[in-house]
């Protein structure tokens, strides 16, 4: 009995291994994994923005502009634009006293760069105590939405400081009027003024035309041809002679003149000042001075 069991069992493994003989009994092949993206040739390009100070243009002390340049070197498909702008003065802010002129494009893109140019009007500097200054710290900070090839935004901050001497008009000052000879209708005078120059280099004044009135009226007229060089941060003092004809004046005046009473003055003419700065190196400034004087007899 216990050889057929044997037996059996044998006939079943051989039975089992006929089969799977006749079925290919074998391992299933795994299943192949799905291609993966091609590797993207090139490498990405990130933006890069550059604000950079060009230099400045001025037609006189009271009125320049500051220029710079705003450069976007942007990836395909990429833009940017001004979001905002502000000025610094030395560290303050100089608020509604400059403005910025650039072209009103809508965005940058790729290779761009467009010109920005600050308008600065000293006059509203004075009023806020900024200026006049010797020498100028002007910062420009722009701030620029930049838009990726994903339509995702980013603000982004540039700046560029721009260093630049200051330039003030001479000062004009009439410290007396002289009567230097009397005639019957002409009377000589002698008008000592007073030239500051406050700016830390010497200028140079040329085409020196001038006006003075007394007690409302027209008294003399005259140009000096002469060049007077004033050294920096100094004055000169000096006397501009003029003839006044009596002809056609009211006899009060000449009854004031000639009795040597105070005069009721004004003093005015146009310069040409020269200073030797590459942005400003000349421009044409007016004067314009009244007050009271006693007339002396010299």
């Amino acid at each position: 009995m216990r050889k057929f069991s044997v037996f059996i069992r044998m006939m079943l493994f051989g039975l089992l291994f006929v089969l799977c003989l006749l079925s290919g009994c074998k391992s299933q092949p795994l299943p192949e994994e799905a291609p993966g993206p091609e590797p993207i040739s090139g490498t990405f390009k990130p933006p890069s923005f550059a604000l950079a100070f060009k230099g400045v243009q001025a037609a006189d002390p009271a009125n320049m502009k500051v220029l710079f340049a705003l450069e976007a070197d942007l990836p395909s498909g990429s833009s940017a634009k001004i979001a905002s702008w502000r000025v610094e003065l030395d560290g303050q802010d100089a608020g509604s006293a400059l403005s910025l002129d650039y072209p009103q494009t809508d965005n940058l893109s790729l290779d761009s760069t467009i010109p920005l140019s600050l308008n600065v009007d000293f006059g509203a500097l004075a009023e806020k105590g900024l200026a006049p200054k010797e020498n100028y710290n002007v910062a420009l900070i722009a701030e620029l939405d930049y838009s990726t090839p994903s339509n995702l935004t980013e603000r982004v901050e540039v700046r560029s400081l721009a260093a630049f001497p200051g330039i003030q008009p001479p000062r004009f000052t009439v410290s007396e009027i002289a009567i230097l000879k009397a005639e019957l209708i002409n009377t000589r005078f002698r008008v000592a003024l007073k030239i500051d120059n406050p700016n830390p280099f010497p200028i140079d004044l040329s085409a020196f035309s001038y006006t003075l009135y007394g007690n409302g009226m027209h008294w003399a007229d005259g140009t000096e041809r002469n060049v007077l060089r004033i050294r920096e941060k100094s004055s000169l003092e000096g006397n501009i002679m003029l003839l006044m004809n009596f002809i056609n004046m009211n006899r009060a005046l000449l009854d004031q003149i000639t009795r040597l009473e105070d005069v009721n003055y004004r003093f005015t003419g146009d310069v040409q000042v020269n200073t030797g700065i590459e942005y400003l190196p000349s421009f044409s400034d007016g004067f314009d001075i009244s007050g009271y004087s006693r007339v002396l007899d010299h």
